[in-house]
């Protein structure tokens, strides 16, 4: 799976690794930094930090799924090793909303 950083490729195989280093760094980015992990074109989990929160996407395939809690770093990281791993905690775990594209 591809991790990006606000489109900038940042590891071709993530590691549970590259995905916590990749969620933290996203502070030091400013507003509206994001990171996005892709498993294919049509199925990824995205994170975008703004105002001092997170806000988490998923893809997969025609369905889009959004989560508005109130997120920190550790359950950011925590969703995108889920997605990483293919484990249905994924969906369980989080509130899950659908969404228009």
């Amino acid at each position: 799976m591809e991790l990006s950083i606000n489109d900038e490729l940042v590891a071709r195989e993530a590691t549970k690794e590259d995905i916590d280093k990749a969620i933290r760094e996203l502070r030091n980015q400013g507003d509206s930094s994001f990171a996005i992990l892709t498993l294919f074109e049509d199925s990824f989990i995205q994170t975008v930090y703004s105002d001092g929160g997170f806000g988490l996407e998923y893809k997969k395939d025609d369905d889009l799924f959004g989560c508005y809690d109130e997120l920190t770093e550790d359950y950011v990281i925590k969703a995108f090793g889920y997605y990483l791993n293919r484990d249905e905690r994924l969906r369980s775990e989080f509130t899950w909303e659908p969404l228009d594209y």
